[in-house]
């Protein structure tokens, strides 16, 4: 070194410099910067956690107050709306009442359900015979029935040759809606969380 000039020596020590920095920001500096932007990153999700769950802690009263909403709302749905458990409960009830307002039922004929949104519509094919008195007495006791019972397509026909106790015939449709029951969550399945409360179901309109 002592045979250098001084700018050549000048430059030897620079490169030296350079080449001591850039081990050094190699090997030291940059896996200590990606360690503390991991752990920048790290912890900045941890504090979006915090926030999120305080955020959830703070609305748990008003969760726990839709949960009872929608349990409410459930079972006054399971008193209008038969299971399907229960849907031969109330086919007996139907025709213990046209035989308890004097009726003769020549048809009691289920159809074929029709699936709507947590319901379906059960259409029952009836045919009658009695008295115009005691059609609308049957008509008015199934009105009365806690469950849903529509009566539709209603047709009343004289009979040629009445008697006291008969004096027509009469066909209709009693609809009644049936409570789809959800199957339950398959094992380790998660539950579903906050869904939408259902429509209520159609208004019972006043037998015809």
């Amino acid at each position: 070194m002592g045979k250098m000039s001084l700018g050549t020596q000048v430059v030897v020590f620079a490169i030296i410099g350079v080449l001591l920095y850039g081990v050094f920001w190699y090997f030291f500096y940059s896996p200590m910067q990606t360690e503390r932007d991991n752990k920048t990153a790290t912890k900045r999700n941890l504090q979006a956690e915090v926030d999120n769950a305080k955020t959830t802690a703070a609305r748990l009263p008003e969760f726990r107050r839709e949960v009872e909403r929608k349990e409410a709302t459930l079972q006054a749905l399971s008193r209008i709306l038969p299971s399907q458990k229960e849907v031969d409960d109330l086919l007996r009830k139907v025709q213990q009442l046209a035989a308890e307002s004097s009726l003769n039922v020549l048809r009691f004929k289920p159809e074929a359900t029709k699936p709507q949104n947590f319901y379906a519509e059960w259409p029952i094919s009836l045919d009658l015979d009695g008295s115009y008195h005691n059609l609308a007495y049957f008509f008015d006791r199934l009105s009365r029935l806690s469950r849903i019972v529509n009566v539709s397509n209603l047709k009343v026909d004289a009979k040629r040759e009445p008697s006291i106790a008969s004096t027509i015939t009469a066909s209709c449709t009693a609809t009644t809606f049936v409570f789809i029951e959800a199957p339950p969550p398959a094992p380790g399945a998660p539950g579903r969380p906050g869904a939408p409360p259902a429509a209520a179901p159609p208004a019972a309109p006043a037998p015809r």
